[in-house]
């Protein structure tokens, strides 16, 4: 029963979604586009990755200094050679203390003598360094992290707004195409009237110059995309990638919730992280400078073996040199306190404080900043909707006045000059009403970049 629930359901989902994609085919294109776009360069850009490997080194970093509560434990073997009289007290320096060795009455002779020991040393009471440490490379890794979501924002954003303008320059061929078709239209009908004295036979000359001018544009524009696709293949690291197909529901719709948006004031940008960690972490080294003139309680323990090619006698034996004759052990606890280290310690900690001060300072000049750029970002979509509202008019107006001067041109009631001013006005206003369109959706996409959600731009496209 549960699985036949479960079924419907899927089956359910699946038809709303086809539904929804009938209805809004071109937006459900753009996002599906669009985020794979995004999620493609997220994987392949270079400068990412290499964030990302930053970050997963201040992890470990966090990591090592976590594990430092660890004891050590050190194991060494010696292998000695030395006169009578330092043989069985000679350790090299290390892991086991040198001592003297017993007096001998011949000590111009050498014999070969051995050791081995394990050295143990624990720490488990820092009196808040250690604390103090970790937090530094916590909060250093988070800032690393928060990079790493700065990077993948400002790429994303690059690709968005490169695939806005790519769509932008698309209609703007589309545009330019439709005047070459005005142009080619009076350039074929312009025979008809000069043979019919309505026109004089210079008009015949202009039409094709401005035929000619209108094509030059056109691959003028037809280059810009193509740049446009390289720069594309470079954010994604793609060359493969090629004949991107953008949407023209760009220039049909408007972001239905831009003044529910705009009310909002939610603000997680990685700029802003980046900020706090930073601070913390310098708040959190100044904490760590102050403790460490405390003392510091250290557990030592040590067992050793040694063996010596002399005995107590004075007897002689080359094979026992390398024979341990003698087991030691010994454990203790060291409480440390550097006495004369505090001026050095005072000097550090008012560095440190001047370094907090900086990064607080730095925390405030970065939410002002955002707080600007929203206020500019905001302003600029407000007023973008407004102008986006008012140019189909604008549009309509120039379409209509175009066909009206049209007819009169062909009726020998007005001249050349007036005839293709009017296709210069509608030309315009075409180009006008797609960037007019384009610029809304990239004021809302870089609103979506200060707050650090670029869901609240690829949500308006639906799907």
């Amino acid at each position: 029963m549960i699985r036949n629930r479960k079924t419907l359901l899927r089956c359910f989902s699946t038809s709303l979604l086809s539904g929804v994609m009938l209805l809004f085919p071109g937006w459900t294109y753009a996002q599906s586009e669009l985020r794979s776009l995004m999620e493609l360069a997220e994987k392949n850009y270079p400068l990412i990755a290499a964030k990302q490997a930053e970050a997963e080194a201040g992890e470990a970093s966090a990591r090592l200094e976590k594990n430092t509560l660890m004891p050590s434990l050190d194991a060494a073997y010696q292998a000695n050679y030395a006169t009578y009289n330092n043989i069985t007290g000679m350790n090299l320096p290390g892991q086991l203390i040198p001592i003297s060795g017993p007096p001998s009455s011949d000590n111009f002779g050498a014999v070969p003598g051995s050791a081995a020991s394990l050295l143990m040393k624990w720490s488990p009471f820092t009196f808040g360094q250690r604390a103090a440490s970790v937090d530094y490379y916590q909060n250093h890794y988070e800032k690393q992290l928060a990079a790493v979501e700065d990077e993948v924002l400002k790429v994303k954003f690059q690709v968005a707004l490169l695939y806005l303008e790519m769509a932008t320059t698309q209609e703007l061929i589309k545009a330019y195409e439709k005047n070459i078709e005005r142009n080619e239209f009076n350039t074929s009908r312009i025979g008809f009237l000069v043979d019919a004295g309505l026109r004089p036979a210079v008009d015949s000359l202009k039409f094709r110059g401005e035929l000619s001018k209108a094509k030059t544009e056109l691959y003028q524009l037809q280059n810009l995309r193509e740049s446009q696709e390289y720069q594309l293949q470079e954010l994604v690291v793609s060359e493969g990638l090629t004949g991107i197909t953008t949407d023209s529901a760009f220039f049909k719709n408007l972001p239905e919730n831009a003044d529910w948006l705009m009310s909002s004031d939610s603000l997680t940008n990685p700029r802003l992280k980046m900020a706090q960690m930073n601070l913390l972490a310098e708040q959190a080294r100044l904490k760590q400078i102050n403790r460490s003139w405390t003392p510091n309680l250290e557990v030592w323990g040590t067992t050793y073996a040694r063996a010596s090619g002399i005995g107590f006698d004075g007897t002689v034996d080359q094979a026992e040199g390398f024979s341990f004759s003698r087991y030691n052990y010994g454990v203790g606890l060291q409480l440390v306190l550097p006495i004369l280290n505090l001026t050095n310690v005072k000097i550090k900690s008012s560095r440190q404080r001047a370094i907090a001060r900086s990064s607080q300072e730095y925390l405030t000049r970065t939410e002002i900043a955002l707080k600007r750029e929203e206020n500019i970002v905001m302003n600029d979509l407000r007023t973008s909707l407004l102008i986006a509202k008012e140019v189909p008019t604008e549009y309509k107006a120039a379409e209509s006045a175009f066909n009206a001067l049209q007819v009169r041109y062909n009726e020998g009631l007005i001249n050349y000059t007036d005839l293709i001013q009017a296709q210069y006005d509608l030309l315009n206003a075409e180009a006008k009403l797609k960037s007019a369109y384009a610029s809304t959706w990239k004021a809302l996409l870089s609103l979506a970049v200060i707050r650090g959600d670029l869901d609240i731009f690829l949500n308006e496209l639906g799907g």
